[in-house]
Protein backbone atom coordinates (compact mmCIF):
# COMPACT_ATOMS: atom_id res chain seq x y z
CA UNK A 1 0.00 0.00 0.00
CA UNK A 2 1.12 3.58 -1.22
CA UNK A 3 0.59 6.74 0.36
CA UNK A 4 0.54 9.08 -2.45
CA UNK A 5 0.52 12.84 -2.97
CA UNK A 6 0.55 15.12 -6.02
CA UNK A 7 1.79 18.25 -3.29
CA UNK A 8 4.07 17.63 -0.25
CA UNK A 9 2.39 20.65 1.57
CA UNK A 10 -0.99 21.30 0.91
CA UNK A 11 -3.21 22.80 3.33
CA UNK A 12 -5.90 20.59 4.80
CA UNK A 13 -8.44 22.60 3.57
CA UNK A 14 -7.36 22.67 -0.01
CA UNK A 15 -5.96 18.95 -0.46
CA UNK A 16 -8.07 16.47 -2.39
CA UNK A 17 -8.38 13.22 -0.17
CA UNK A 18 -7.64 11.11 -3.87
CA UNK A 19 -4.26 12.59 -3.37
CA UNK A 20 -3.76 11.21 -0.25
CA UNK A 21 -5.86 7.69 -0.02
CA UNK A 22 -4.41 4.94 0.21
CA UNK A 23 -5.60 2.93 -3.53
CA UNK A 24 -4.77 -0.20 -2.90
CA UNK A 25 -7.71 -1.88 -1.18
CA UNK A 26 -7.97 -5.04 0.29
CA UNK A 27 -11.88 -6.03 -0.47
CA UNK A 28 -14.14 -9.31 -0.32
CA UNK A 29 -17.66 -10.40 -1.70
CA UNK A 30 -20.98 -10.52 0.51
CA UNK A 31 -20.75 -14.06 0.55
CA UNK A 32 -16.97 -14.12 1.11
CA UNK A 33 -16.99 -16.40 4.95
CA UNK A 34 -15.32 -14.34 7.90
CA UNK A 35 -12.67 -17.25 8.41
CA UNK A 36 -11.18 -16.08 4.60
CA UNK A 37 -11.02 -11.87 5.47
CA UNK A 38 -9.58 -12.95 8.81
CA UNK A 39 -7.25 -14.50 7.10
CA UNK A 40 -6.23 -12.19 4.68
CA UNK A 41 -6.26 -9.53 7.19
CA UNK A 42 -3.66 -11.56 9.40
CA UNK A 43 -1.76 -12.51 6.29
CA UNK A 44 -1.52 -8.34 4.81
CA UNK A 45 -1.44 -7.02 8.42
CA UNK A 46 -4.61 -5.06 7.49
CA UNK A 47 -7.34 -3.38 9.95
CA UNK A 48 -10.18 -3.93 7.75
CA UNK A 49 -11.57 -5.47 4.53
CA UNK A 50 -14.34 -3.22 2.30
CA UNK A 51 -17.14 -5.33 1.67
CA UNK A 52 -18.03 -5.42 -2.20
CA UNK A 53 -21.37 -6.44 -3.91
CA UNK A 54 -21.33 -6.71 -7.12
CA UNK A 55 -18.24 -4.26 -7.34
CA UNK A 56 -20.12 -1.75 -4.66
CA UNK A 57 -19.07 -1.27 -2.00
CA UNK A 58 -21.55 -1.80 1.20
CA UNK A 59 -19.99 -2.59 4.17
CA UNK A 60 -16.30 -3.27 5.97
CA UNK A 61 -15.06 -5.37 7.88
CA UNK A 62 -12.55 -4.29 10.77
CA UNK A 63 -10.97 -5.08 14.02
CA UNK A 64 -13.75 -3.71 15.75
CA UNK A 65 -16.75 -6.33 14.60
CA UNK A 66 -13.89 -9.30 14.92
CA UNK A 67 -13.48 -7.95 18.64
CA UNK A 68 -17.42 -7.87 18.68
CA UNK A 69 -18.00 -10.80 17.30
CA UNK A 70 -15.69 -12.69 19.41
CA UNK A 71 -16.57 -11.01 22.61
CA UNK A 72 -20.34 -11.64 22.11
CA UNK A 73 -19.68 -15.27 21.43
CA UNK A 74 -21.02 -15.58 18.26
CA UNK A 75 -17.02 -16.05 16.25
CA UNK A 76 -19.13 -18.83 13.52
CA UNK A 77 -16.33 -18.49 11.36
CA UNK A 78 -18.57 -19.55 8.56
CA UNK A 79 -20.57 -16.53 8.61
CA UNK A 80 -21.24 -14.87 5.73
CA UNK A 81 -19.37 -11.10 5.22
CA UNK A 82 -23.58 -9.65 4.69
CA UNK A 83 -23.96 -10.97 8.15
CA UNK A 84 -21.22 -9.66 10.30
CA UNK A 85 -19.88 -6.56 8.46
CA UNK A 86 -20.67 -3.03 9.18
CA UNK A 87 -23.26 -2.25 6.93
CA UNK A 88 -23.53 1.57 8.07
CA UNK A 89 -20.32 2.84 5.32
CA UNK A 90 -19.18 5.99 5.33
CA UNK A 91 -17.85 6.66 2.25
CA UNK A 92 -16.13 9.60 0.33
CA UNK A 93 -15.42 11.02 -2.90
CA UNK A 94 -12.08 11.56 -3.97
CA UNK A 95 -12.63 15.26 -4.67
CA UNK A 96 -13.62 16.31 -1.27
CA UNK A 97 -10.75 17.86 0.93
CA UNK A 98 -9.14 16.21 3.49
CA UNK A 99 -10.90 18.43 5.94
CA UNK A 100 -14.09 17.18 4.85
CA UNK A 101 -12.66 13.73 5.69
CA UNK A 102 -11.06 14.43 9.33
CA UNK A 103 -14.60 16.29 10.18
CA UNK A 104 -16.59 13.07 8.86
CA UNK A 105 -14.04 10.74 10.14
CA UNK A 106 -14.08 12.19 13.87
CA UNK A 107 -17.82 12.91 13.80
CA UNK A 108 -18.86 9.10 13.20
CA UNK A 109 -15.87 8.08 15.12
CA UNK A 110 -14.56 5.92 12.14
CA UNK A 111 -10.56 5.15 11.71
CA UNK A 112 -11.53 3.75 8.09
CA UNK A 113 -13.27 6.06 5.01
CA UNK A 114 -13.53 4.10 1.88
CA UNK A 115 -13.41 6.69 -0.84
CA UNK A 116 -15.72 5.81 -3.86
CA UNK A 117 -16.30 7.60 -7.26
CA UNK A 118 -19.42 7.13 -9.31
CA UNK A 119 -20.07 3.65 -6.99
CA UNK A 120 -16.55 2.02 -7.92
CA UNK A 121 -14.14 1.57 -4.92
CA UNK A 122 -11.14 3.76 -5.92
CA UNK A 123 -9.16 3.81 -2.52
CA UNK A 124 -9.13 4.43 1.22
CA UNK A 125 -8.40 7.04 4.15
CA UNK A 126 -7.08 5.58 7.05
CA UNK A 127 -6.92 6.90 10.29
CA UNK A 128 -2.93 6.46 9.73
CA UNK A 129 -2.78 7.99 6.40
CA UNK A 130 -4.13 11.08 8.01
CA UNK A 131 -1.64 11.01 11.02
CA UNK A 132 1.51 10.66 8.37
CA UNK A 133 0.16 13.74 6.87
CA UNK A 134 -0.42 15.68 10.17
CA UNK A 135 2.85 14.78 11.19
CA UNK A 136 4.63 15.96 7.65
CA UNK A 137 2.33 19.45 7.95
CA UNK A 138 4.09 19.39 11.92
CA UNK A 139 7.63 19.11 10.53
CA UNK A 140 7.67 21.34 7.86
CA UNK A 141 6.45 24.35 10.28
CA UNK A 142 9.29 22.82 12.42
CA UNK A 143 11.50 23.53 9.48
CA UNK A 144 10.28 27.15 8.57
CA UNK A 145 10.68 28.43 11.57
CA UNK A 146 14.17 27.18 12.41
CA UNK A 147 14.89 28.54 9.61
CA UNK A 148 13.76 31.71 10.05
CA UNK A 149 15.23 32.00 13.19
CA UNK A 150 18.47 33.71 14.25
CA UNK A 151 21.16 31.21 15.37
CA UNK A 152 21.65 33.54 18.97
CA UNK A 153 17.48 33.23 19.46
CA UNK A 154 18.11 29.43 18.30
CA UNK A 155 20.42 29.34 20.79
CA UNK A 156 18.34 31.03 23.56
CA UNK A 157 14.97 29.41 23.02
CA UNK A 158 17.31 26.14 23.77
CA UNK A 159 18.73 27.67 27.02
CA UNK A 160 15.24 27.66 27.69
CA UNK A 161 14.10 24.38 27.28
CA UNK A 162 16.77 22.76 28.85
CA UNK A 163 16.48 25.65 32.19
CA UNK A 164 12.52 24.30 32.65
CA UNK A 165 13.05 20.88 31.56
CA UNK A 166 12.70 18.51 34.36
CA UNK A 167 16.49 16.76 35.13
CA UNK A 168 14.26 13.52 35.46
CA UNK A 169 10.43 12.27 33.98
CA UNK A 170 8.58 12.10 36.84
CA UNK A 171 7.11 8.78 37.89
CA UNK A 172 3.42 7.99 36.54
CA UNK A 173 0.63 7.52 39.75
Amino acid sequence: MELTTQNPSPSLTDATVGSFMTKDVRTGDVNTPLRDCVRLMMEQNIGSVVVLEKETPVGIFTERDLVRLVGGGKENLDAKMSEVMSSSLATIAPTATLWDAISLMGHMNIRRLPVVDKGKLVGILTEKDVMRLLLSQQNLLLEAVAEYLPAMTREQLQTLVLHFAPEKPSPIT
